[in-house]
């Protein structure tokens, strides 16, 4: 409503100078594509609904703008109450349909892990937003719905009873293939975003993912700190342990070690993972590079993906157009062609028997990484009261300040692939000033003030671990 009534305009014009009419819009964190709990409106223990917004009072220079103020305050705020707020005012069908589809996203995910499941993509799924800066969906003229390949196709239950079909990727070890612009990132993008209820028209309201997915991909240049990276890098030169290892500047390959190690360690069990975001030396190593170069200290994922699993029950999902060798691991290879998933793993078997490689699989993971941390914020009462930028975000999420020159101060977060809003930012920032954190607290008990604040989005305690692990000076202790 407050963007539909123009309420989120200030009043004037912005050539009006010091002097001129100003203010007088209203702000709210709304809702984006996903459905996620916020502090813009909250239900209390009373199931009282409080809604939380910022306005500015209209003024010329010094001078509040009486009239104005009042048409803001005793006008527009009663009538946006009235339309927003009271049930007796609101689509009752569309309120139901929107709580319905988060009920059925939350009942068949949880059908997930009975079914061997870590995905599961409805047939007629709408997977392809609108543009790279739009997480809204393609225009159903022009986009392909989903539809499973039959012998990958599986039935579950909605709460209703009913039932709903579609491509259901079983635990294990599962590659994404396919040539370039045929959809296999475009897939792997909806299986990620799947571990949040999507609203009703999303096209991906009907996909849905084990909730402890982390994407990762490799992040040049970012901090790790006390990290377990010794199943993938060991023997470093000059002796450096890499069982605690630390760095202020990783490299794309010790960076993606150290996520995957981060993300076992707060209890992911998917790893997805892009061939495209990702550093090669860390996923494969053809036979020719082993015979030439006998000390490299860096063991492939592609040789630890199947222990992994037998071990500690962690499947992959990935997306490959070149890397051969994960054909040799895989349990299951599918491929989209012209947006269309196709079930190639027979296929797979017989090009492997007609140029057989041999790529090694050990059978020990390694092991996993079990640290407790102490975050020193230098004196600073809070960090979301720290200035501008101090939590750097990906340029996609709106109202996002990105300033090169506070990055060794602030906070990059621009690697965590499944945040998607900066209300999540803000909410690690003030989730990094409480001395303790429980699950079910609630967002409120993470406010750094006692005033009400309604622009923080929750987030999984896998990204806020992970933001944790990427604070250039945090204290580890194992």
């Amino acid at each position: 409503m407050i963007r539909s009534k123009h309420l989120d305009r200030n009043i004037g014009s912005a050539n009006g100078g010091w002097s001129g009419a100003k203010g007088g819009a209203f702000n709210i964190n709304a809702p984006g594509q996903e459905v996620l709990p916020r502090t813009s409106c909250m239900i209390d223990r009373n199931e009282t609904i409080e809604l939380r917004f910022t306005t500015s009072l209209p003024a010329a220079g010094r001078t509040i703008l009486g009239q104005q103020a009042h048409q803001i305050l005793a006008v527009n705020l009663v009538a946006l109450v009235k339309q927003s707020l009271l049930y007796a005012n609101l689509d009752r069908a569309k309120l139901k349909q929107h709580v319905v589809c988060a009920e059925i996203q939350s009942h068949l995910r949880e059908q997930l892990a009975g079914n061997n499941l870590i995905s599961f993509v409805a047939n007629g799924a709408v997977l392809p937003r609108a543009s790279g800066a739009s997480a809204t969906p393609m225009e159903c003229n022009k986009a392909i719905p989903f539809q499973s390949p039959k012998d990958l196709e599986v039935t579950l239950t909605l709460p209703d009873g009913t039932t709903v079909s579609g491509m259901g990727i079983c635990r294990g070890i599962t590659m994404l293939a396919g040539g370039g612009f045929h959809g296999k990132s475009t897939l792997l993008e909806a299986i990620q975003m799947a571990i949040y209820n999507h609203i009703p028209g999303d096209g991906r309201e009907l996909v849905v993912t084990d909730p402890t997915a982390v994407k990762i991909r490799a992040e040049d240049g970012r901090s790790v700190t006390e990290v377990d990276i010794s199943p993938f890098i060991t023997n470093l030169p000059g002796g450096r342990d890499t069982k605690r290892f630390s760095t202020e500047d990783a490299s794309g390959s010790t960076s993606m070690a150290a996520s995957i190690q981060e993300a076992l360690e707060t209890g992911c069990k998917t790893l997805l993972i892009d061939e495209d975001s990702s550093a090669t030396n860390l996923l494969v190593r053809g036979q020719r590079m082993q015979s030439l170069i006998r000390n490299e200290p860096i063991t492939p994922l592609v040789t630890k993906a199947r222990a992994l699993f037998n071990q500690h029950g962690v499947s992959t999902v990935i997306v490959i157009g070149g890397l051969d060798d994960w054909l040799s691991v895989a349990d299951h290879v599918i491929a989209m062609e012209e947006y269309v998933p196709r079930s190639i793993t027979a296929e797979a078997r017989t090009v492997l028997h007609q140029h057989p490689v041999n790529v090694m699989q050990d059978a020990e993971y390694g092991s996993l990484p079990a640290r407790k941390f102490q975050v020193n914020l230098g004196g600073q009462r809070s960090p979301y009261a720290m200035r501008k930028g101090f939590i750097s975000i990906k340029p996609q999420v709106r109202n996002a300040v990105d300033d090169p020159s506070e990055a060794e101060a602030g906070l990059d977060i621009s690697g965590l692939d499944q945040l998607v809003e900066v209300g999540q930012s803000r909410m690690i920032a003030a989730a990094l000033g409480q001395k303790d954190l429980l699950d079910d607290a609630g967002l409120d008990h993470c406010l750094p003030v006692s005033l009400p604040h309604g622009d923080l989005v929750a987030v999984r305690r896998l990204e806020l671990a992970a933001a944790v692990s990427r604070l250039r000076g945090v204290v580890f202790t194992h």
